[in-house]
């Protein structure tokens, strides 16, 4: 596994984010928080102070500068006094020789040894009477609890950052680890392996999660690539015999030329053959310029009463023709409106009752039927014909697909499938019943709002 990936991974990357603004938050809080322990800190000893002060205050008004030197003389001077000093300013009292003006609290280095040594000092310097008193406390104490303060902090501070990095560094891997996995079986699925799918754990994460996605889509495309193959195996059978015949119909009008012969009934023959070829190119071009829809989709209100209405008067011809019957049956309503083309409605129609009619006995009655349903219109095309076994009704929309019952016939296996294009671009529902006998095929169109309805 590459690193440089996983460093660059964006679950690594998040968490570097994550750590770096963790470390402000920790700056500024350590910030905040050494400033509010300094001051409390500062108020403390000013707390301390302040008696002291009082007392020697209530001394100095009581007797004078004479008790204030009596007191210092007789008792050992606070911690908080450093240093006393009288009107000649020689210091009488405190453990530090400190001469300084009158002035508030503040922070001042204070020597404490021969050899040039101090020591920061909070300290304020107080007259009382004659006396000039400094009091105050030394800030190494304080100093060392703000340092285990921001240590302790800072500790934290690391720990959590060296937790957060190798948390991203561990995820960042496992997503990694995931999607090399993912690379690696769709290599496979683009080498040939249709069959392979991507791993999906039990964690089902986002990865998991678009791991199966995509495997839903590697099943349809399983399906679309072996549908596809069926249909180039399928078209290659259903070109190759037409072809195979032309040409042994021509080498037979060669032959019979050479004879000295016409070879007129073999070349209508071999016309004959042509025109069923270049009629399933132009099926095949058709579905496939409907269902791309290359611009032969041309919308606009259709009545369906009318285009009914005009297919059944030819088929009902076509069906006597062939010794069967054929009836119409239309809604009350004079216009029944789709938004669609009347071009491919009219196909579809026409191959509908044209399978009908070629699948069908002599004493096949075929009914078409037009209704005003709740859901929308419907149009239903019944015959009495041989129908289609429950097993083959799934595939009869799939190219060149020909139930066995149908393999005596005509046809090229397109004409369901043309009607299943038309239908899907008109945003239609097709299906497929048994009509007891016979077979009975619906198409229930989505209703129009504005669709025109007048009754008779």
């Amino acid at each position: 596994m590459d690193r440089g990936n996983v460093f660059s991974g964006g679950a690594f990357r998040v968490t570097v984010y994550a750590t770096l603004v963790l470390a402000i938050v920790f700056v500024l809080t350590a910030v905040a928080g050494y400033r509010y322990l300094q001051e409390e800190q500062y108020g403390q000893v000013r707390a301390r102070a302040e008696p002291v002060i009082g007392m020697y205050r209530s001394i100095y008004s009581q007797g004078g500068d004479a008790a204030v030197a009596a007191y210092l003389g007789k008792t050992a001077s606070r911690a908080e006094v450093l240093s006393v000093r009288d009107a000649s300013d020689t210091r009488i009292g405190g453990g530090f020789d400190l001469s300084m003006p009158v002035a508030g609290w503040h922070v001042r280095q204070v020597p404490t040894g021969a050899e040039g040594q101090s020591e920061p000092y909070y300290l304020r310097a107080e007259q009382i009477g004659s006396h000039r008193f400094v009091i105050g406390e030394a800030l190494a104490p304080l100093q060392r609890v703000e340092f285990i303060f921001i240590r302790t902090l800072m500790s934290i501070g690391a720990l959590l950052a060296l937790a957060f990095v190798a948390l991203g560094y561990l995820t960042s891997r496992s997503v990694q680890g995931k999607l090399e996995q993912m690379g690696r079986a769709l290599q496979r699925f683009a080498g040939g392996e249709t069959d392979v799918r991507l791993p999906v754990a039990a964690a089902n994460d986002q990865v998991d999660r678009i791991a199966q996605t995509m495997n839903d889509q590697l099943d349809r495309l399983s399906a679309l690539m072996a549908e596809t193959r069926a249909s180039a195996v399928a078209i290659s059978h259903d070109l190759k015999r037409p072809l195979a015949r032309s040409l042994l119909g021509m080498e037979h009008a060669l032959m019979q030329a050479e004879q000295g012969h016409l070879p007129q009934a073999t070349l209508e023959d071999i016309h004959v053959e042509l025109t069923n070829l270049n009629g399933i190119f132009d099926a095949i071009l058709r579905i496939a310029r409907i269902d791309a829809d290359q611009g032969v989709f041309q919308p606009q209100q259709v009545d369906l009463v009318a285009l009914v209405r005009d297919i059944a008067e030819t088929y009902q011809v076509v069906a006597e023709e062939s010794g069967q019957t054929m009836t119409l049956e239309l809604p009350e309503a004079a216009r029944l409106d789709v938004r669609g083309d009347a071009r491919m409605l009219t196909q579809m129609l026409a191959n509908l009752l044209q399978n009908a009619v070629t699948h069908g006995r002599d004493d096949t009655h075929i009914t078409l039927r037009l209704s005003d349903t709740a859901q929308g219109p419907l149009i239903e095309v019944a015959d009495t014909g041989p129908g289609i076994a429950k097993a083959d009704q799934a595939r009869v929309f799939d190219a060149f697909f020909r139930a066995e019952q149908a393999r005596s016939t005509g046809g090229n296996g397109l004409g369901l499938t043309l009607v299943k294009s038309v239908a899907d671009r008109h945003g239609a529902t097709i299906t497929l019943a048994d009509n007891a006998p016979g077979l009975r095929v619906a198409v229930a169109f989505v209703p129009v709002i504005d669709r025109v309805t007048h009754a008779c």
